[in-house]
């Protein structure tokens, strides 16, 4: 399908103004420059009572003026009024609603509907900015030997949609950068459709940092990451953000992912070491704040040899 243009769209909210509220990308001619076709891109976004932020998401997905699209949206049993705004743009999207299973489990259903050359994952409370399409459609043409392609990430608080931003991440994606910072992250990401094809999918038993996990496993599975600068995605933060909700649950994922990470084999031995060496120093800042429950589950795995 190929993207709507703004005057075809619903009216934005009273006072909603610039991307993607009142502007647009201009519609891509049928062809890329080498002449050959775009490839068909897929976005697939979960949702869980967003109503406030979900239209932002949608409308930046229509409004890349793209040959070639789709938006799989998974609404995991919803009890707000989410579904009576995704209804607005029925026509240009594909809305499956489910019973609660949790984000991971609907991203995986997205994943596996989507049809998709690119497929992208977009959070309900986040959104691409204008050019995203283009610029990484263009990169994995050029550069096909690469199974995801990066940009730049931008984070802001809640409504507050302008610079300085909260962070702003533009990287070559590496082992040793990822030990240290999030590095890539979804909201700017396109995976090759043979990533779904091999079978890398998200772990559903993870809740939190289910993201970080799947990068790097997808790292060391030998899948190749590109850096797109021209590709820009948004991150909200705000007091609901899922993050800000249950943090030692979130802290208490990642100690048992790290853990395991300190043990791979596929993982460079120093880079372990390293591993190990920053799981320490998070044990002991949860310790200082008395997050209890991480001290008595995790202690005996910290004084072990990798």
């Amino acid at each position: 399908m190929r993207s709507p243009t703004l005057a075809m769209l619903p009216p934005p909210p009273p006072g909603k103004t610039g991307w993607p509220w009142t502007e647009e990308t201009a519609q891509l001619p049928d062809l890329t420059p080498n002449g050959q076709a775009w490839p068909k891109i897929s976005v697939v976004t979960p949702i869980y009572n967003q109503e406030q932020f979900i239209e932002e998401t949608i409308r930046s997905v229509l409004l890349q003026g793209y040959p070639d699209y789709e938006h799989v949206i998974i609404n995991d049993g919803s009890t707000d009024c989410s579904l009576a705004v995704i209804e607005k743009y029925a026509q240009w999207v594909k809305c499956i609603t489910q019973k609660n299973s949790g984000q991971s489990a609907a991203l995986n259903h997205g994943f596996r509907l989507a049809t998709g050359e690119l497929i992208g994952w977009q959070n309900s409370d986040d959104f691409y900015g204008p050019d995203n399409f283009k610029e990484g459609a263009l990169a994995s043409v050029q550069s096909p030997d690469f199974q995801i392609y990066n940009g730049m990430a931008r984070g802001f608080w809640e409504f507050d949609f302008r610079s300085p931003w909260l962070f702003e991440e533009c990287n070559e994606f590496t082992q040793e950068l990822f030990l240290n910072k999030m590095c890539v992250m979804n909201q700017s990401m396109f995976f090759r459709r043979v990533v779904f094809e091999q079978g890398a999918f998200i772990k559903e038993d993870m809740h939190f940092g289910m993201d970080i996990e799947y990068f790097w496993r997808l790292s060391l599975e030998g899948f190749r990451y590109k850096l797109v600068p021209g590709m820009i995605g948004y991150y909200r933060q705000h007091k609901k953000a899922k993050s800000n909700s249950n943090v030692w649950r979130g802290d208490l994922e990642l100690y048992k992912y790290y853990r395991e990470l300190c043990h791979d084999q596929r993982l460079d031995r120093e880079l372990r070491r390293q591993v190990r060496a920053g799981l320490r120093r998070n044990f002991l800042n949860s310790f200082r704040i008395a997050r209890r429950t991480i001290l008595k589950k995790l202690a005996w795995e910290l004084v072990l040899p990798v």
